[in-house]
């Protein structure tokens, strides 16, 4: 079997969608510290690299979100650092690491260019992302970066309409979120098993 038919994809879905959705609320609860410890968690049970690695990338990623959060434009420039943190992270030599990151970076702009209508373009940007990564067919990670996609343009939109803002509990969008990144991590992990 080969490094690349295998990197990244023995993870429990459920757990990382847990993660991410954990994620997910406290860097809109802007709770940068635990935003913080579950990436490292998060990227750790993906990518099952070393502790020390996974805190590198881990901080170059933070670093990279953390300026495009400041930013109105030259998005580019995160780039560099998203592609360091995957090769960090054990991404195959084979595998473009500055397509990988300009992907990572896509999706981020596409929410942010398309307000609560991101959902499908984010979908789309985040299925160009898995095909990037895993080296697969577009086909057989759309429908989990659709979901994903769409799990994204529901939160916005629930925390929109949420009287209590976007750092409230949520309880009308939060578990449509969760279920969605569940279902979106189950079919990216059965995706990828397709080429194992």
């Amino acid at each position: 079997m080969s490094q690349h038919a295998t990197w990244g994809a023995d993870f429990d879905p459920d757990e990382l969608a847990r993660l991410e959705t954990r994620m997910w609320k406290a860097y809109y609860r802007r709770q940068p510290a635990r935003l913080f410890v579950l990436l490292i968690e998060a990227l750790h049970a993906q990518a099952r690299v070393s502790w020390p690695r996974t805190l590198t990338a881990s901080l170059l990623l933070t670093n990279a979100a953390a300026g495009f959060a400041r930013s109105s434009g030259d998005y580019e420039r995160f780039a560099p650092d998203i592609g360091r943190a995957y090769r960090l992270l054990g991404l195959p030599g084979h595998v473009d690491a500055e397509a990988v990151a300009r992907h990572e970076l896509r999706w981020w702009v596409v929410r942010r260019e398309l307000g609560l209508a991101s959902g499908a373009g984010a979908g789309e940007a985040i299925t160009d992302l898995y095909a990037s990564i895993y080296d697969v067919p577009r086909d057989q990670v759309a429908e989990a970066g659709r979901l994903r996609g769409l799990a994204a343009e529901i939160r916005d939109r629930g925390a929109t309409d949420d009287p209590d803002g976007p750092r409230g509990p949520g309880r009308d969008y939060w578990p449509k979120v969760a279920r969605l990144l569940r279902d979106s991590y189950r079919s990216l992990h059965d995706g990828l098993a397709e080429r194992r």
